[in-house]
């Protein structure tokens, strides 16, 4: 799905988290496309409308997407979770990450509670989540690219590699009381993205 403003400075594409879907991301989606992006919402393999099943490509998808963006100029990948993480691996000018889950490994309580509360909404392949977060890379972006936002009530491993990051030189955001489900829906998260989005372009 693509929103265009009436003046296009360049495009955004904005991608949902495990489970989650592009409808989802629509708020978000609507805020940057009204500051003057193009904005595209995907569904990642094995969620929503996309028909293929969730597997060790699933960057593909984000990649193909990207690829059709860049006639809008430079291109911005902002994703929740594991968009978050596919940002910062992408092949986009810049990378916006909000709780990107960029952990290689998770406590059996967070997978218990996303194989609980996530899995049943994903068609899936034989492959676990958590295989493909080991194997694909974590962040492959210049810290100058990247804006990481994180919730101060965020899943603990992903609270703890963001504050990591800022050691590393990479700039974070932290939003008070969010919570990694509802961070993306958040006022500060909008303005935080925007700012950064005008900043860059």
């Amino acid at each position: 799905m693509k929103l265009t403003p009436t003046k296009s400075c360049g495009g955004v594409i904005v991608v949902h988290n495990y489970g989650g879907s592009k409808e989802e991301m629509l708020g978000l989606a609507l805020r940057i496309a009204k500051t003057g992006f193009t904005t595209g919402v995907i569904d990642l393999r094995g969620h929503g409308e996309n028909s293929l099943l969730m597997d060790e490509k699933v960057l593909l998808d984000l990649e193909t997407t990207l690829t059709f963006f860049k006639q809008f100029g430079k291109v911005t990948v902002v994703g929740h979770s594991l968009g978050g993480r596919l940002a910062l691996i992408s092949s986009a000018d810049h990378a916006i990450a909000i709780s990107p889950a960029i952990s290689k490994k998770f406590s059996p309580k967070t997978q218990e509670m996303i194989r609980n509360l996530r899995d049943y909404r994903v068609k899936r392949s034989e492959i676990d989540l958590f295989t493909i977060m080991g194997d694909i890379p974590q962040l492959e972006h210049d810290p100058e690219n990247v804006l990481i936002v994180y919730g101060s009530r965020d899943v603990p491993e992903i609270i703890s590699e963001c504050e990591k990051l800022v050691t590393e030189g990479y700039e974070v955001f932290k939003v008070d009381n969010a919570l990694h489900v509802d961070i993306y829906t958040l006022e500060p998260t909008f303005e935080a993205v925007i700012n950064k989005l005008q900043e860059w372009y």
